[in-house]
């Protein structure tokens, strides 16, 4: 990418509704995959032209093995990602960067690379190594970091994130930095903090879903995002998928729905409920934190505790060792 054509691509990336700018983007296979989703894959791309030192960037780029139909499809969520993002800058979301086309024609958008694994993926790796829950410390660190980014959401946006999981949570380093990613199924709130539009429907995702966004006309608040914030949270004491038991060494969400043990009946009958808790596995220094995710999962919305009164809460306690 030369000089011009990034100062191009800047000018016009900053006015909504702007269409896709004109940056090389490299094929797929010269890029680092980073991760893949529903129809997407996302990748590294090194911006270093001519010797110059520029941070990296996410490259979200729709599947090339997707039909006609779901391109078409994905292309419009891209945009409406890409629309949503623009609009966004705080510490702890990842922030916008272009949208614009690879070689082959596929739209991509171009994002803040935030951290060089999702804290799924810290998830994964943690319950593969047996080395059992988190420290305290760094589930307060992701606890603060989405707290401070879910209350920019909430409201300074008036947006619900409507996909809250460790998958879209990347972490750079050793928890040093924490970011909340895929904005692309947000929904605006209104002034009571109420997704109020009727042609609107939360998506989400199962294992992460609150009981509201399961019953048949489910209000939905910004208290949707705090309870998957909880199970979140749960995860990393847990090293599992909420309602999925994943013992050490096993396979991701996909590999256990395919085990014949699997019990679909009883997976169903536990979505939006508050998955237990082995207690023994866990120290002193995890007790606020198994308290709030207590809280927050909560299963009347009333209940849970809004994003900024966790953000206070959390400002007023001392970090754990």
């Amino acid at each position: 990418m030369d000089t011009s054509q990034s100062s191009a691509g800047s000018s016009r990336r900053d006015r909504p509704g702007a269409g896709p700018v004109s940056i090389a983007i490299p094929n797929s296979p010269f890029m680092q995959k980073l991760g893949c989703g529903t129809g997407v894959s996302v990748y590294l791309m090194k911006r270093s032209p001519r010797g110059l030192s520029r941070s990296p960037w996410a490259i979200k780029k729709i599947s090339s093995k997707c039909n006609r139909s779901q391109q078409s499809l994905y292309r419009d969520r891209l945009r409406e990602e890409a629309k949503i993002l623009r609009d966004l800058q705080h510490p702890n979301i990842v922030g916008y960067r272009a949208l614009t086309e690879a070689p082959d024609g596929s739209l991509c958008l171009a994002m803040e690379f935030g951290g060089e694994k999702s804290l799924n993926d810290l998830i994964e790796e943690r319950r593969e190594r047996g080395l059992g829950p988190f420290p305290a410390r760094n589930i307060f660190q992701v606890a603060l970091s989405m707290a401070r980014g879910l209350k920019y959401l909430h409201c300074d946006k008036k947006l619900l994130h409507g996909d809250i999981k460790s998958p879209n949570v990347v972490v750079r380093g050793d928890f040093e930095a924490v970011k909340i990613c895929d904005v692309g199924v947000s929904l605006p709130l209104d002034e009571n903090m109420t997704v109020s539009d009727p042609r609107l429907c939360y998506v989400g995702t199962e294992p992460w879903k609150p009981r509201e966004a399961l019953e048949e006309g489910g209000i939905i608040t910004d208290r949707a995002d705090i309870f998957a914030f909880g199970l979140t949270l749960w995860e990393m004491m847990t090293l599992s998928i909420p309602h999925l038991d994943l013992g050490p060494g096993s396979g991701d969400e996909e590999d256990s729905l395919d085990e014949d043990g699997f019990d679909e009946d009883a997976f169903y009958a536990a979505l939006g409920t508050r998955p237990a808790l082995n207690l023994e596995e866990l120290g002193p220094s995890h007790q606020p934190l198994i308290d709030l995710f207590s809280v927050c999962t909560s299963p009347d919305p009333k209940k849970r505790p809004s994003a900024a009164r966790i953000l206070q809460v959390l400002e007023g306690m001392e970090p754990p060792l």
